[in-house]
């Protein structure tokens, strides 16, 4: 069998170490590499989060330092909802954490750690220029976080974007849904003007938004306790570094349960069937700062007559994705 070469770029929280546990887990998929960057927690705190994933999955991957900091914005740690919400509101052009979702050190505060901290001397930018190049169009990246280690790769070797064979951005959202202000998902909020040397970059790009997370990758009661049900301790592992997360989505919406978008465009890297709908189209990110700061606009009328650079995933197969992640924490 003749496997799919994988990099990975995350800000590795919770729902990241699914995606990439489900990568290592795959016999289809060779991830070569994890880059990492700050988003849902701080790079540093990424990479324990990183080794801690691998480390459960027995396997010996490359872990790089990325970027700390968006490449234009301030960056901080927020640890609850009510900072979280009053930041935002403030229209301020700070990017900060998302230790309010996934736990202050991103799995939930349950006590994982890794053994062995110990990651690549190589910068993540440097890996990532030298990989694409040494190996042109072998590789697919899968993005998980801000799009900042992309960003900076692209401006110091423009010439990557035609050695990527594909890149799968968990970002954005197809539909106006946000998750951070009503028009921005997190990803490309943190480092909106990353995102938009990204997605004007002629990579060939499909972005996965939090669309179809919280429509195709929400899991309730039941079908978490079906996951805990495999006896597993990938299974254990997947939804116990969710308890933050699952009681922030108690709060919020009255049940318990949790999202998983960076999971479900893993998923969709490693399958398209998994892919319902999508169209290639115009996608433009809003780098202002005020509430539509980090907002991908779907030119679906192409209305501003430019490139479709994007292809749109805007319906995905539920059931599918459930049964892949269920196949691969057994």
């Amino acid at each position: 069998m003749v496997q799919q070469k994988f990099i990975i770029d995350a800000d590795t929280g919770s729902d990241d170490a699914v995606a990439i546990l489900m990568a290592l887990r795959d016999p289809r998929i060779d991830v070569l590499g994890i880059t990492v960057v700050s988003g849902n927690v701080p790079m540093k705190q990424g990479i324990i989060n990183t080794l801690s994933t691998a480390e459960l999955c027995e396997v010996d991957v490359k872990v790089y330092a990325g970027s700390d900091k968006p490449l234009t914005r301030d960056y901080k740690e927020l640890y609850s909802i009510e900072e979280f919400s009053a930041h935002v509101k403030t229209l301020s052009p700070d990017s900060v954490s998302a230790q309010c979702v996934h736990g202050i050190d991103g799995m939930g505060d349950i006590g994982i750690v890794p053994s062995i901290y110990s990651y690549e001397e190589q910068d993540a930018i440097e890996y990532l220029i030298e990989s694409f190049n040494k190996n042109p169009n072998e590789i697919t990246l899968v993005t998980l976080g801000p799009l900042t280690n992309i960003a900076k790769a692209i401006q110091q070797d423009p010439s990557i974007v035609e050695n990527i064979k594909h890149c799968y951005v968990m970002g954005g959202t197809s539909d106006g849904t946000g998750n951070v202000s009503a028009a921005a998902e997190y990803n490309i909020w943190v480092d909106p003007e990353a995102a938009k040397i990204v997605f004007n970059s002629g990579l060939q790009i499909t972005m996965v938004g939090w669309d179809n997370s919280y429509k195709y990758a929400m899991l309730k009661a039941e079908e978490v306790n079906d996951l805990k049900s495999l006896n597993s301790k990938y299974a254990d592992f997947c939804v116990d570094i969710q308890k933050t997360l699952t009681e922030l989505t108690y709060s919020t919406y009255g049940f318990y349960g949790f999202d998983l978008p960076d999971p479900i465009t893993m998923a969709i890297a490693i399958d398209n069937n998994i892919i319902v709908e999508s169209q290639q189209l115009h996608v433009l990110v809003d780098t202002r700062d005020g509430i539509t700061r980090g907002q991908t606009i779907v030119d679906y009328f192409n209305a501003e007559r430019g490139i479709q650079n994007v292809r749109v995933v805007t319906k995905s197969d539920k059931d599918k994705f459930i049964n892949l992640l269920s196949q691969l924490v057994q």
